[in-house]
């Protein structure tokens, strides 16, 4: 499903006067969005010109992920296959071309965050490339981390690490790399300063919280915890004060997702609040369910 070409152009975007590479952008499309599927993997091929010209215009504070969302929402789903087994039958290049278009990825994401308004669609697909659970990493997860982040970063103040002991569960290095480079890049600040804005929404600070739960497990606590356990705090504290007239507001929908988040990071950071966040989450959506309000029912029986 994977296909490679020669082509004399790179994808990398200098001057003030850069274009999003329309041109590209239908030839992902023709590729992506199709039964037959197949998506390039090389750094000067489609998807990477599209990754690297949206990262650059990301910084210039002129990229919208809206204009072409389902062509990378469908490229990066097909691209990690999260529910077919077919890419355990992937060569090495093939494998290792996904670990640089995951890392023009993170590129865009962490330049993305740093600006309004916060980019949920992009976060959701930043999650799925943090999961290790899909096909993708866990093909990979006794790969070890292609950079020394320790250089980068100092000794133990990593955001990532593998797990000292392979006894305990695979190294998973490639992820920790995605998530180091996302860190090198700011994006970590960028979602800390984001998540202590007075005025953020709930479903933004969802979509803040998913990418940091789903690879929690992997995340150096010493470094992250500190930015992380206040808004734990403030989540389980904010969902206990909803009252009844409250639900009424479409914008709770997001609670159930963003208790499964919380849950996540508090199994990591916060084992003692594992019970009362699972609890919480059950009350909520048994006070959804049972509300006058049908927006409220209908999305409590979708959590359900």
């Amino acid at each position: 499903p994977f296909y490679s070409q020669k082509n004399d152009e790179n994808g990398n975007c200098s001057g003030e006067g850069i274009e999003f590479p329309t041109t590209n952008l239908y030839e992902l499309e023709s590729r992506v969005l199709t039964d037959h599927w197949s998506i390039p993997y090389k750094r000067e091929e489609s998807l990477g010109k599209c990754l690297i010209a949206s990262t650059y215009l990301a910084r210039l504070g002129k990229f919208s992920f809206y204009a072409y969302k389902d062509y990378l929402f469908k490229g990066f789903h097909s691209i990690m296959l999260l529910t077919s087994s077919a890419v355990h039958k992937w060569g090495t290049e093939i494998h290792e071309g996904i670990y640089n278009m995951l890392m023009l990825l993170v590129d865009l994401v962490a330049e993305r965050v740093k600006q309004d308004p916060i980019p949920v669609g992009l976060l959701s697909v930043l999650t799925m490339a943090f999961n290790p659970d899909n096909e993708y990493h866990f093909k990979n997860r006794m790969k070890v981390c292609q950079r020394n982040w320790a250089e980068v970063f100092g000794e133990g103040n990593m955001h990532a690490v593998s797990p000292i002991s392979t006894f305990q569960k695979e190294p998973h290095g490639w992820l920790v790399d995605l998530v180091n480079r996302f860190a090198e890049l700011g994006g970590f600040s960028a979602i800390q300063s984001k998540l202590n804005s007075e005025d953020i929404e709930l479903g933004a600070i969802s979509a803040l919280v998913q990418p940091f739960g789903v690879c929690a497990e992997y995340l150096n606590s010493s470094v992250v915890q500190p930015m992380l356990d206040p808004i734990i705090h403030k989540m389980i504290k904010y969902v206990q004060n909803v009252e009844e007239k409250d639900l009424k507001d479409k914008r709770l929908v997001s609670i159930p997702e963003l208790l499964s988040g919380i849950k996540l990071l508090c199994m990591r950071f916060q084992p003692d609040l594992v019970t009362a966040v699972d609890d919480l989450r059950l009350d909520i959506l048994l006070r959804m369910l049972k509300s006058p309000h049908f927006s409220a029912k209908m999305n409590s029986l979708k959590e359900v």
